[in-house]
């Protein structure tokens, strides 16, 4: 097992961005070549999809049809066994009544449409009477994509369940799993984008056999992160709960180091942290590729394991991601305060200008985030508002926006107009500075690629004032001298998240960026 990046992906994979992106696999009636279902198969299967967030869709109609060709075959069974009973009996041979399991058509038909509604993850899609009636109406009139068969007029069930597909996804959501052309003629037929078609055979290379490489890993922690922010249920487990990052320590010994120095006579207890409010950086990203499956496999296992069948889906593939994040966070402690006179005063403060730094791995399996764990414990600390010097303020910002994975900036600043590219996504960051002594000020611009590829659209800006703060001297004009914390930061910009000085800047980026769009290949 390595760290490391793999090649590229066949052909006949799906990109994982376009894989993220599918809400759906539908199933037609033909799927499963003759239209009988094979349900250990879609149990498989639609259990494999969960795991990395997709479903698994039967229409109505399609679950009809399949419950009807298997009563067919039903029934024919029974006849032909009935035939050679009779051809028996005449033979003058002694037959057994063999048993019978279904006493009805229906009573099979009742039965397969049960087994299918009991599978785990397969939601069946209900036919609408709109559908139903426009469905026929395309039949009878013989508007695409029914068709003539012979002279039987055909095509009201794929036009019906179609349409009740499309009235919940749009057509680049969803993989139809299909063995003929009628599908793709009904789109191109109302003029609309064709879905991803495939036959049932080519589901495992094209869905399942990713390749999870550094970039990807990346941004699929990103949005992971960011679905599930903030959160305010923090071990991991019970109801609300998002993600664990661990034990995290620190936020009393930081919080204890501010009340030093303040005239009273502190103690500080009971601090912790309650909420991660946003995600201000990431970075550190590495992957650890064939990682063993650590739970057992639920799943019952493939039929006939010597002889490896066409649609077979093999085992899910495990891959390990590793990171280190930046949070913004909140929490609270209980502070004890001797006040002059010897009486306590006991107080529950508030911080809302927490940082948390935790180190996390990311369980890949099928190239879908499926757990989250703590490498490590987890440290907090109270992120600055003021500064000692003005070049220090202005290096802790330069190191928060390192922070944002994939912008290359020139952090040290040396020029008063800059710009960088977000590696992977189709936007870019701008910076301008200005100086007056030890002041300054810095804005901070995102803008995107707009649909016609011409100049950059303005998403937002957020603002940095540096400012030195008089009452930081100490003393006369002459006999003074300078106290700590001498430049105030203060941070401005719409929807700015918390209240966490210069991490505010790359928390109000990273959570602007549509990381959905990320691809490799892009510069932006």
């Amino acid at each position: 097992m390595t760290r490391a990046s793999s090649g590229p992906a066949d052909d006949a994979r799906l990109p994982l961005r376009a894989r993220e992106r599918l809400k759906a696999v539908v199933f037609d009636a033909n799927a499963y070549g003759k239209a009988r279902p094979d349900l250990r198969h879609l149990k498989r299967l639609a259990g494999r999809l969960a795991a990395i967030g997709i479903e698994t869709w039967v229409p109505e109609p399609v679950s009809w049809e399949w419950a009807e060709h298997v009563a067919r075959d039903w029934q024919a069974v029974k006849n032909a066994a009935r035939q050679e009973r009779d051809g028996m009996k005449r033979a003058g041979l002694k037959v057994d009544v063999p048993t019978v399991h279904y006493s009805s058509r229906d009573t099979v038909i009742d039965t397969v449409l049960t087994n299918l509604n009991a599978i785990p993850h397969v939601k069946i899609i209900p036919l609408s009477g709109d559908s139903a009636t426009a469905g026929l109406k395309d039949q009878v009139l013989q508007q695409e994509p029914a068709k003539l068969k012979g002279d039987v007029k055909t095509g009201a069930s794929d036009s019906a369940w179609l349409r009740d597909v499309l009235a919940r996804v749009s057509p680049e959501e969803i993989v139809v799993v299909s063995s003929d052309g009628d599908v793709k003629r009904a789109f191109r037929a109302w003029r609309k984008p064709v879905p991803l078609i495939l036959k049932r055979e080519k589901l495992r290379q094209t869905l399942f056999d990713v390749t999870v490489d550094d970039g990807h890993a990346q941004s699929s922690i990103v949005r992971y992160l960011l679905d599930r922010l903030p959160v305010g249920n923090l071990d991991g487990g019970g109801e609300g709960a998002a993600f664990d990052i661990g034990p995290i320590l620190g936020l009393e010994s930081a919080i204890s180091r501010e009340t030093d120095g303040d005239g009273t006579s502190s103690s500080v207890y009971g601090a912790s942290v309650t909420r991660l409010v946003a995600l201000a950086g990431l970075y550190d990203v590495s992957v650890e590729h064939g990682v063993p499956d650590d739970a057992q496999d639920t799943l019952e296992p493939e039929e006939s394991p010597g002889h490896t069948r066409p649609d077979e889906l093999g085992s899910a593939q495990h891959d390990v991601a590793y990171a280190t994040a930046f949070f913004l966070a909140e929490g609270e402690a209980t502070i004890q305060t001797l006040l002059h006179d010897g009486d306590p005063e006991v107080s529950a403060i508030h911080y809302d200008n927490i940082l948390v730094r935790a180190q996390l791995s990311f369980r890949f399996t099928d190239g879908a985030i499926t757990a989250v764990a703590a490498e490590a414990d987890a440290t907090a600390l109270l992120a600055q508002g003021a500064y000692d010097d003005d070049d220090d303020a202005l290096s802790a910002l330069a190191e928060a926006l390192t922070c944002v994975p994939g912008l290359d900036l020139d952090t040290d600043f040396s020029s008063s107009d800059l710009s960088a590219k977000i590696r992977g996504v189709q936007a870019q960051v701008s910076v301008e500075m200005k100086r007056d002594g030890g002041d300054w000020t810095l804005s901070v611009a995102l803008w995107h690629s707009n649909s016609s590829g011409g100049d950059l659209d303005l998403d937002g800006e957020v603002e940095v004032m540096c400012s030195y703060d008089p009452d930081s001297w100490w003393g006369g004009s002459r006999d003074g001298f300078q106290g700590p914390d001498a430049y105030q930061v203060s941070v401005y910009a719409t929807d700015l998240p918390g209240n966490h000085g210069v991490w505010s800047v790359p928390a109000w980026v990273i959570d602007r960026i549509d990381w959905s769009t990320f691809d490799s290949d892009e510069t932006a």
